[in-house]
Formats: structure tokens, sequence, C-alpha cells
């Protein structure tokens, strides 16, 4: 790039696809313009959207007539399994309390329910435990003095 300050751009003809050196708007060799005449135009752009779009609807009517049949049978294969379960655990219940009536046909006398009692709480007082305070007073010693103290529980 030494040399390069004053060269002209390297240009690609659009018609004969050829390199040249050329600083004009015409190509040396098939004489057409460097710059494309046409590019994309709003109808064009318009089209493409419209097909992009119907392309997905379509993609999506038969995802979802394929997901909706599948659904339907997961749902139905589900609401199955829910109702063997059900008659499952009737039977099962059923047999047990047919195992709980004695021979005799009749049935069993239910035990009465009792409230069950609380316990007792132990009813202590607080413990006082003496706590030792200092009054200083001029000329005279320090006595200690009692005070309660109050314990705390959680």
């Amino acid at each position: 790039m030494e040399g390069s300050t004053g060269a002209p751009p390297q240009r690609v003809c659009p018609k004969c696809a050829r390199i040249s050196w050329a600083t004009g708007p015409r190509c040396p060799y098939c004489t057409a313009y460097f710059r494309r005449t046409g590019g994309v135009t709003p109808w064009m752009l318009v089209a493409a959207v419209a097909t992009v779009l119907v392309g997905v609807a379509i993609l999506l009517v038969i995802g979802g007539k394929i997901y909706e049949d599948r659904l339907d049978d997961r749902v139905d294969q589900v609401t199955r399994d829910f109702d063997a379960s059900l008659k499952r655990f009737q039977d099962d219940v059923r047999k047990e309390l047919d195992a709980r009536v004695p021979a005799t046909g009749t049935t069993p006398e239910p035990t009465p329910f009792s409230e069950p009692t609380p316990e007792a709480e132990p009813t202590t007082s607080p413990e006082v435990t003496p706590f030792p305070t200092e009054t200083a007073s001029p000329g005279a010693e320090a006595s200690p003095t009692e005070t309660p103290r109050e314990e705390i529980r959680p």
C-alpha cells in the first residue's frame, strides 16, 4: 500500500464480471455501467414477506393438527390410567373393609373416642437468684443488696 495513494479503486463489472481499474462510470471492456440499476423494489419485499407468512401459517396448521391428535391420544390415555388406578383403589378399600368385618356378618362396635388429656405443666414459681448490687455512699463501704432476678424461658 505504499504506492497506492493515487491509484483508482478496483471495480468489478456487473455485466461481464471483469475486474478493472477504470475511474469512469462505464466498464472499459463491455461499456456497461458499473452501478446496477433496478435493485430491490418494494413489491419484491412484500412478496417475500407474504411468502414467508403463508409458509409459516401452513406449518402451524399442519403441526397443530398433529399436535392436537397427539394431545387427544395422551388425554385419553391419562384418563384411562386414572380410571384404572381409581378402580384398583376402590377394590383395595373394599377388600380391606370386608376383611375387617367379623364372620358373623355384623359390624364391629366402634371404639369410643376419648380426648387426650393434656400433660400437666409443672407449676413452679420462677427462681429468684440473689443478685448483689453495689451502692456507693460517701464514707461508707459498699454493701450488697439483693434484687430479684427474673429467669426467662423460651
